[in-house]
């Protein structure tokens, strides 16, 4: 098996995999979601952060009725037949990709054979994005392979859409959205409720944003993920009743949280809770990077994480433990799990002197207490998915 992580590695690989140099190479980032959990999905805010650490797919156009592809990371492989139902697909992997060909064929795209050969060095699970990264890195490059190009929300949506209907997961279009539209330099202000961006710029002067990932994926996440949005989608219907104005839980405010909290249960009353807060964390936030002002952006981070934690009730002991000691470190200044939770990574603000410091506490006082160590890396911040012609 070949672990084709960069640009080199990706060509080399398809070389020894196909018998024939790329064409081309897509890089589609992973993202850090700074602030902003489990709000996409009800119209909310979302302030993530594309990362260098990617999905990267080697691409040579053929001329079979098909688009073939190799994954390294899972040593498999799968063949799309073009213009046919697909087949069901047993791969875990196989639904990102089958979803966004089969729906592009749907909306009657007419792709061309290609040879895709899948690498990259964003781990799988870690709640990094790396199912939007390999939707939105596997279309951008079948519709390069024709000439054709979608607006950045129009990709984003797409792969929403694919993910949706063929991995069966009830994603929100934050993931997708920072793959298709991050800058480098930059944060992401996505209001879910119409898709709207704005490019905030990262005034993190000496710090940076440190990955803590857990190696930890718990098989309840999936489930629980689903029920947290039945339970907002519940809260909704139950406050439409009260205020037919109310559109998404986005318009409830926090000066109307003790007259509606009469009107939900001891389930639906943190959901929301976190929800209208975060939404305000988001915001607050954004203020917190205009002024370079990082301790209040970090004490944001870290409620975030109690919320997530106590409210949305979406954290895991492993989290929490790994949570507190990062912020037992002198030169961090906050900390919260990114992603759907229930494992996968967490992102602490930390000074650059500080980082050898996080690493080291973490692995002094978290390795070994659970069957799988953590692994600490420092990320920056990144564009979003390009094309790059190796043919030149």
């Amino acid at each position: 098996m070949v672990d084709a992580q960069f640009p080199r590695d990706a060509v080399t690989a398809f070389a020894e995999q196909f018998g024939l140099s790329p064409e081309f190479l897509v890089r589609a980032p992973g993202r850090i979601n700074l602030i902003g959990e489990h709000t996409d999905y009800t119209g909310g805010l979302v302030l993530p952060m594309a990362i260098d650490r990617a999905v990267w797919i080697a691409a040579r156009t053929t001329d079979m009725p098909a688009v073939e592809v190799y994954s390294a990371h899972f040593d498999q492989s799968l063949t799309y037949q073009l213009g046919k139902e697909p087949d069901d697909f047993s791969e875990p992997w196989a639904p990102y990709v089958v979803g966004v060909l089969a729906l592009l064929e749907r909306q009657g795209i007419k792709l061309h054979g290609c040879r895709l050969l899948i690498g990259g060095d964003l781990p799988p699970g870690a709640g990094l994005a790396s199912s939007a990264a390999l939707e939105v890195g596997v279309a951008k490059a079948v519709l390069h392979a024709i000439g054709q190009k979608r607006s950045p929300v129009g990709l984003a949506t797409l792969c929403r859409q694919a993910e949706q209907e063929y991995a069966k997961s009830p994603c929100g279009i934050m993931d997708q959205m920072c793959c298709t539209s991050a800058q480098a330099g930059h944060a992401l202000l996505i209001d879910c409720r119409n898709t709207v961006c704005q490019r905030i710029p990262l005034d993190l002067g000496h710090a940076v944003f440190v990955v803590i990932d857990s190696s930890v994926h718990h098989s309840i996440a999936g489930r629980e993920y689903a029920a947290r949005r039945r339970d907002c989608s519940v809260a909704l219907d139950t406050l439409r009743v009260v205020d037919p104005s109310i559109s998404s839980l986005r318009d409830v405010t926090e000066d109307r949280l003790p007259f509606f909290a009469e009107h939900l249960d001891d389930t639906l009353l943190p959901r929301v809770r976190h929800v209208v807060r975060e939404n305000a964390r988001v915001l607050g936030a954004v203020k917190a990077l205009g002024t370079g002002d990082l301790d209040t952006l970090g004490r944001l981070m870290t409620e975030s994480h109690e919320s997530l934690r106590d409210d949305f009730r979406v954290s895991c002991e492993e989290l929490d433990d790994l949570i507190s000691i990062a912020s037992g470190v002198d030169g961090v200044y906050g900390a919260r799990l990114t992603g759907g939770g229930f494992g996968g990574c967490v992102i602490a603000l930390s000074s650059g002197d500080a980082v050898h410091a996080l690493g080291s506490a973490i692995h002094e006082s978290y390795d070994g207490l659970y069957e799988t160590d953590a692994s600490v890396f420092a990320v920056r911040s990144t564009d979003a998915v390009n094309v790059i012609d190796t043919r030149a």
